[in-house]
């Protein structure tokens, strides 16, 4: 979603629970579906572990995947916070009155190996651009750094980070360990989203 600023903070937490889990999975985890490698050429040299997705990328009645129901109690206190986030102005209250709770169209573990990179793209399709995208570190480095627009950063583990993906953003990776992040799409249904073509609807 397009909005004022590169890349806004939404919060800290303690991931130490989610990270155990995580740092667990072997390699079938992670290669057993490649399907948005193949689909989005950025993405080439990540590997993903869908939570909340559809093949199709539609923006409502999203799928719950297999894997979420054990990893939701770690990944709910994210969401709620998220929810609350969106809900905090009078404006956002009387959207969300008039057209109904938010919900996330797509959640996802998202792994970049050692020595790679996500190259500078921009996120385009209907959803994409009407879903706020939000990232949550798990396991990175600090030779692990994102760039967005005119910002280039380092994410630190259990920071929740909104990114202005509606600009270009890459990741590169020059660590000794690959860098894991759980990446959330949130939609608010009525929201007004102005983006670069123009004002549109989420």
């Amino acid at each position: 979603m397009n909005f004022a600023q590169d890349a806004q903070k939404l919060g800290t937490f303690d991931i130490s629970a989610l990270k155990t889990v995580v740092a667990g999975f072997d390699d079938s985890v992670w290669y057993g579906d490649d399907s948005r490698q193949k689909i989005y050429p950025a993405h080439a040299s990540t590997q993903s572990l869908k939570l909340i997705a559809d093949a199709d990328f539609r923006h409502t009645d999203p799928t719950t995947q297999p894997a979420f129901a054990p990893l939701e109690p770690l990944i709910r206190p994210f969401m709620d916070h998220i929810r609350g986030v969106y809900l905090q102005t009078l404006r956002q209250r009387r959207v969300a009155e008039a057209h109904g709770a938010g919900y996330f169209i797509r959640v996802l573990l998202a792994r970049l190996p050692a020595d790679t990179e996500i190259k500078p793209h921009i996120d385009e399709g209907e959803s994409l651009k009407r879903c706020h995208r939000i990232h949550v570190p798990i396991i990175t480095n600090p030779d692990s750094l994102f760039m967005v627009g005119r910002l280039k950063f380092h994410m630190p583990e259990g920071e929740m980070w909104e990114i202005n993906n509606r600009r270009t953003h890459a990741v590169r990776n020059d660590g000794t360990e690959a860098r894991i992040h759980l990446i959330m799409d949130y939609v608010q249904p009525g929201e007004t989203v102005f983006d670069l073509e123009g004002p549109i609807t989420a």
